[in-house]
């Protein structure tokens, strides 16, 4: 009689051991999945090529809060003291190298620039990963503060391209948005379903992410599991041989800090400050057509620009885009 008693919870443990296993069997095949890289993107190879960089300004450092130094590089004006700083914000896969025609055209126009390597990027940090989720938002306060100890009252705008432009947007809708005057996204990626991104696929992929594995890395997070999120999760369309220059893919941690998720809404509907947004009609990764209506809300003051025949890293190069970024860094509210 007492065995059949014990029956039930044995098979009740049984079952519950079997449920356990499947689900490790299937987190464990979902993060195992290989990360695979996707082709060269010649148009964007040939974009950074487009640029160059004969003048490009020395690096520079300071040390973040965890102690770990940070690079950047300094565009000064030239006959003038600068009457307003622009904050560099390079895109996924770049770093400062990638501002550089925007740096100098600033420059050129007056305004004092500093392009970053941002953390898992250039020379700043461990390549391709960052130790925590918000430590983008960390450093860039800290970058600020380092800013201000050499130049304490100029207005900062911040500009970002592409996945920097996504960035720049969670900024601007977040508590760190009052550090600056204004924003200026280039060519933004907004999130992977806003009508502004063009379908990742055929000659416009230029990221491959590791679907299964970002699914199993978020399901394990909801039970306090973090450690799978320093696994890289996405990869970018690079030429062969570029290891050293460009950052190939991304960690988790990496990739959730450096945009705005799955919902740019939600940064969106909280921006307090201008915002610009200045793309190519010839973007290849973008709908910079729709900008304008994705984008727009009531109480935003907004100015979408397309620049005629430009592409998706053009707008860091091209004449006409640069006199736009130009313009927006010192464009009153309003207009």
């Amino acid at each position: 009689m007492s065995l059949q008693i014990l029956r039930w919870p044995v098979r009740l443990v049984v079952a519950g051991l079997s449920v356990t296993g499947l689900l490790a069997i299937t987190f464990g095949t979902m993060i195992a999945t290989p990360l695979r890289q996707p082709p060269e993107l010649a148009s964007i190879t040939a974009g950074v090529r487009k640029v160059d960089w004969s003048d490009l300004p020395a690096l520079q450092r300071f040390q973040a809060r965890d102690g770990t130094e940070l690079a950047y590089r300094t565009y000064e004006p030239v006959g003038t003291p600068g009457v307003r700083i622009a904050l560099l914000v390079h895109g996924s896969a770049g770093s400062s190298v990638n501002m550089h025609a925007v740096g100098k055209a600033l420059a050129a126009a007056g305004i004092r620039a500093v392009a970053v390597d941002m953390r898992g990027h250039g020379r700043s940090g461990t390549r391709g990963d960052i130790a925590y989720l918000g430590q983008l938002d960390d450093d860039l306060a800290d970058t600020v503060a380092h800013v201000r100890t050499m130049w304490p009252t100029l207005p900062i705008t911040l500009v970002g391209h592409s996945a920097g432009g996504g960035f720049v947007l969670r900024i601007a809708g977040g508590p760190s948005g009052d550090l600056f005057e204004r924003f200026v996204l280039l060519a933004p990626f907004l999130d992977p379903f806003a009508a502004t991104s063009k379908p990742n696929a055929g000659s416009s992929g230029w990221a491959q992410p590791n679907v299964p594995r970002i699914l199993a890395i978020n399901l394990l997070q909801r039970f306090g599991i973090t450690a799978f999120e320093h696994l890289p999760v996405v990869a970018f369309a690079l030429p062969a041989g570029s290891a050293l220059r460009a950052t190939g893919a991304y960690s988790y941690a990496l990739l959730t800090d450096f945009g705005t998720g799955l919902d740019h809404k939600v940064y969106l509907n909280r921006v307090r400050r201008p915002v610009t947004v200045i793309a190519g009609s010839a973007d290849e990764l973008m709908r910079s057509e729709r900008y304008d209506e994705v984008m727009r809300r009531p109480g935003l003051d907004l100015k979408a620009i397309v620049v005629p025949e430009v592409d998706h890293m053009g707008v860091l190069s091209a004449t006409a885009a640069l006199e736009a970024i130009t313009n927006a860094v010192k464009r009153p509210s309003g207009t």
